[in-house]
């Protein structure tokens, strides 16, 4: 006994040592200075910026700039509200970078807190167990779960509404105040990424299967209320709010990008495959939607649903496997609820295996490649030759057009740099001239699979022929996209080539005189 009591608390200490190289990690992520390690970062660091400058965060797409905030506006007004509390600018851009991946940190553990929570207080996983459970919990994020976006708050607000709902069930009393919460924490979702509309579905999906029609109904009565209120608040605010999170959004069904960036992506495999496999032949062979407590069944559908929704939307041109992190923090409750133990043959094992479900050692298993993947990550852009020499450019580009708008800073500058271009390449351009550049979302327009209607095509070609864009900061090799027809064709014979640095050509606009109008 004195011996296994040693090698838990053994274990115990190595598991909190891997979590703290974890958060280390993290700690390293949010202070590389350099753009987009994730899911076009200068995007919603844009329309961070000009929330701090004017208090713009959704601005008609038809018009100069055809700026489009992306996603609703929970976690950009947390970023603003911080950046303004401490002091920092528009112009602190660095800044604006560690507070967005600070605050995703603070999101993670948080959601990591919260599965560990449920699976400790309702779903019977206890001693080491629920330490490898929020470890593993924790390292499972993906790189759009560090970068600047909304994603991790999205996944907060989905899990902790899901533990708010487990909470309604299990007193017995089933008290409006903790439904009403549940709503509310579902609407947190939803207004930090649309994607969170999954939560409420799931949940009204689950009354309807337990026949609880009482609660059916308060959910959703007080959903219709409450999300209208939210919505019609939002719209009031911003006119142009649905302009931007419904009309700016038009990506295609891209089966080529779901298979080769998602299923068959390696850390994909080794995790996500074998958490899915699991969890389903658990659903089916134990019947978990239909045998045991009500909240047994309710993190079954939870998890059943999230995993519907992340394969559905991870369909679309863009999708990545971080829609799959909710699901994958669920599957690991019902793995480690329902997991059986195995014996050991050899008593020198006895410890690790018959204590220790097969689950276990691979939640430790996700911990581990979770980890390398950081710090390989990590290593690769403080690293890569190709950055360094690009970030060497980008000076030279700051310099060149800043010396200009010394005399006039009243032009435009247009970054036609693709999604087939090398994405950290882009490195901040849009944020070092965002109250200049034009389409500095171009990747949401890259990626639709028609031209947006909410977009201003005509108004952009009419600056480029008036020569009202100064400046065309391009690719070389040129992308593909061309944002309006002709668009190389204009530049080659209006604009002059002034900078050709490792990757980026900088065009001058030829004529003589400015005409903003």
């Amino acid at each position: 006994m004195i011996i296994l009591n040693k090698w838990r608390l053994i274990f115990k200490y190595f598991l909190i040592v891997l979590l703290l190289v974890l958060i280390t990690l993290r700690i390293l992520v949010i202070f590389l200075n350099i753009a987009d390690i994730a899911g076009m970062e200068q995007n919603v660091i844009y329309s961070i910026q000009q929330l701090l400058y004017n208090g713009n965060l959704y601005t008609s797409p038809l018009n100069a700039p055809f700026s489009i905030t992306q996603y609703t506006p929970i976690y950009y007004l947390i970023n603003a509200f911080t950046a303004k509390s401490l002091g920092f600018t528009e112009d602190n851009i660095y800044a604006l970078y560690h507070i967005g991946r600070f605050w995703n940190l603070i999101f993670n553990l948080a959601s990591s807190y919260l599965i560990y929570r449920i699976g400790k207080d309702y779903f019977r996983i206890s001693g080491s167990k629920t330490l490898i459970l929020f470890v593993a919990s924790f390292a499972l994020n993906f790189a759009h779960n560090f970068a600047v976006r909304p994603d991790s708050l999205h996944d907060l607000a989905g899990i902790a509404s899901i533990y708010a709902m487990i909470v309604y069930y299990q007193s017995g009393k089933k008290n409006i105040a903790n439904l009403l919460l549940t709503v509310a924490l579902t609407a947190i979702a939803v207004f930090s990424k649309q994607s969170g509309i999954q939560f409420i579905i799931i949940f009204v999906g689950f009354t309807f299967l337990i026949k609880d029609w009482a609660t059916m109904l308060k959910l959703i009565a007080s959903t219709v209320l409450f999300y209208g209120i939210l919505f019609y608040t939002a719209h009031l605010i911003y006119p142009s709010f649905f302009e931007n999170i419904i009309g700016g959004v038009k990506n295609g069904i891209d089966v080529t990008n779901f298979v080769e960036y998602i299923l068959t992506r390696s850390i994909f495999i080794l995790t996500g495959w074998p958490l899915i496999l699991y969890f389903l032949y658990l659903l089916l062979s134990r019947n978990l939607l239909f045998k045991g407590a009500d909240i047994s069944k309710l993190l079954a559908i939870s998890g059943l649903g999230t995993l519907i929704f992340a394969s559905v939307t991870a369909l679309k041109m863009g999708a990545t496997t971080q829609y799959y992190v909710v699901f994958m923090n669920l599957a690991l409750i019902v793995a480690l609820n329902q997991s059986f133990k195995i014996k050991a043959s050899v008593k020198g094992l006895k410890f690790f295996i018959d204590k220790y479900s097969l689950t276990s050692f691979f939640c430790l298993f996700i911990i581990l490649i979770f980890g390398f993947n950081t710090f390989k990550s990590i290593a690769n852009f403080k690293e890569d030759p190709k950055l360094i020499s690009q970030k060497t450019s980008t000076a030279k580009i700051a310099k060149l057009i800043s010396s200009d708008f010394k005399s006039n800073n009243d032009k435009y500058v247009y970054s036609n740099l693709g999604t087939d271009t090398y994405a950290p390449s882009r490195q901040f351009l849009n944020n070092i001239y965002f109250k200049n550049c034009l389409v500095p979302q171009r990747d949401i327009l890259e990626y639709s699979t028609s031209k947006l209607e909410v977009v201003g095509y005509n108004e952009f070609e009419k600056l480029l022929k008036d020569g009202d864009i100064e400046y065309i900061i391009d690719s070389n090799p040129n992308s593909k996209y061309e944002i309006v027809k002709d668009f190389n064709k204009i530049k080659n014979s209006d604009y002059t080539l002034v900078l050709n640095s490792d990757g980026y050509l900088v065009y001058k606009n030829n004529k003589s005189t400015w005409k903003r109008k």
